[in-house]
């Protein structure tokens, strides 16, 4: 007996869900003869783990310190649903005849989930494995991925509205003189941003110093903190580029006037609520570039916010869906396209109208019980998102600083799919560029 294929397809084309929803889906299996099994069992679960390894140093009995690593971890648990598709635990086998045979499963999310979120030193993740029980043999376990997004709408995140001006100031000694000040101002109209819009940066150099500055760079970092309580409790700060730009030089004497402006890519929201052992932040690092090994650089961190609803305060011009003819005065009485931006690769149009997918792609085809293709919605939209008729729903994109293998350890390594790099995807809005 060959098992042709084995996997876990969802109804959702972006696997992307928000906490409350029913995860739907089935699994695929095909055969080229008669398999005997007890069943075919699903697990559905949602966790968070951190873990690194640690430095420290004991005394030994000789009055000496030996530096030993050790590996510190934590775990939090969401929820883990397990349930038989077909059969059962109770040892009775099953004759599953040749073809193609799919098993509809669904599952009721929690309400307060932790945003997806992988990294080197920890994730949030939610997994579903499917596993055809055999008796007096292996068992054969496929595993995938899903995203689960936490809504963070900057509307009603405190300080998310507020502009920012700040003053950088800086002088320079020589021997016991010191320079006149090099001073940087920093402008932006607000501190909170959803993925896909640009942040603009208004900067003013008065280099009134000796002193050339090289560069001003203008950099979007992710700050995370990992903690972990076995053996011990312990916690790890890491601060990781998302993007960033520069300009320069500013000459001694000189002052310059600029505009920067960074594009917020797709990334989880801010602070990952509902998560106790990963704190998510995100800071623009402004950073002087000057000559000389001896001078040291001007810089300052300004907290910003990444949410999943944009402020209506503070919004630029919408990109309209082209062919489309829609204005954007038209939202709020036309049926919005919940794929604003695009469906995934190969996945049909939207079509309001229709009843099921003109055309299809593999892993994309809801099927009923007979086998006839349904039709597949597009991903509800964000909880928030009713509160704002006139913005256009966001369309779904993968991260592109989070692609992990999914395998757990200890995880058998013949697990299908557990190899496979996943990636989140959290909502991007189309906004159009100025």
């Amino acid at each position: 007996m060959v098992l042709r294929d084995f996997q876990i397809l969802f109804d959702n084309p972006w696997n992307t869900f928000y906490g409350g929803q029913t995860v739907t889906g089935r699994v695929l299996v095909v055969i080229d003869s008669t398999k005997k099994i007890r069943g075919i069992n699903i697990r559905i679960k949602g966790e968070a783990n951190t873990a690194w390894t640690e430095s420290k140093s004991e005394l030994n009995n000789d009055g000496k310190y030996n530096d030993e690593n050790q590996m510190v971890t934590g775990h939090e648990q969401y929820f883990n649903i397990q349930y038989y598709l077909l059969g059962g635990a109770s040892g009775v086998e099953i004759q599953l005849p040749p073809g193609e045979h799919t098993y509809p499963f669904s599952c009721v999310l929690p309400p307060n989930l932790p945003s997806s979120f992988e990294s080197d030193l920890g994730h949030v993740r939610y997994t579903v494995k499917a596993t055809l029980d055999r008796p007096w043999k292996f068992d054969q376990e496929v595993k995938t991925a899903f995203t689960v997004i936490s809504p963070l709408d900057l509307n009603q995140e405190r300080g998310a509205a507020e502009p920012v001006n700040e003053e950088l100031t800086k002088t320079f000694c020589c021997l016991c003189c010191g320079s006149a000040p090099l001073n940087v101002n920093v402008i932006l109209p607000v501190r909170g941003y959803v993925p896909g819009q640009v942040i603009p940066i208004r900067v003013n150099v008065e280099n009134l110093s000796n002193v050339t500055v090289d560069t001003v760079k203008f950099v979007l970092r992710k700050v995370v903190t990992f903690t972990a309580s076995l053996p011990s409790h312990a916690t790890k700060k890491v601060k990781i580029v998302v993007s960033e730009i520069g300009k320069g030089p500013v000459e001694a004497g000189a002052t310059v006037h600029w505009e920067e402006r960074l594009t917020v890519p797709p990334l989880p929201p801010s602070n990952l609520a509902n998560c106790g052992i990963i704190k998510l932040e995100y800071c623009i690092k402004i950073e002087a570039c000057v000559s000389g090994w001896y001078h040291r650089n001007l810089k300052k961190n300004i907290p910003v916010y990444v949410g999943t609803v944009p402020l209506t305060s503070y919004q630029p011009p919408i990109a309209l869906p082209p062919g489309t003819g829609l204005k954007p005065d038209d939202y709020p009485t036309k049926l919005a396209d919940p794929t604003y931006g695009g469906y995934p690769s190969g996945y049909p149009a939207f079509n309001p109208s229709a009843t099921a997918p003109a055309a299809t792609a593999p892993g994309f085809v809801a099927r009923d019980q007979s086998g006839n293709t349904m039709p597949v919605a597009p991903p509800p939209l964000p909880p928030a998102m009713d509160m704002y008729p006139n913005l256009p729903p966001p369309s779904y994109a993968e991260s592109r600083y989070g692609a992990r293998s999914i395998r757990e350890r200890g995880e058998s390594e013949h697990v299908l799919g557990a190899r496979n790099q996943f990636a989140p995807r959290y909502p991007v809005y189309n906004f159009a560029q100025e």
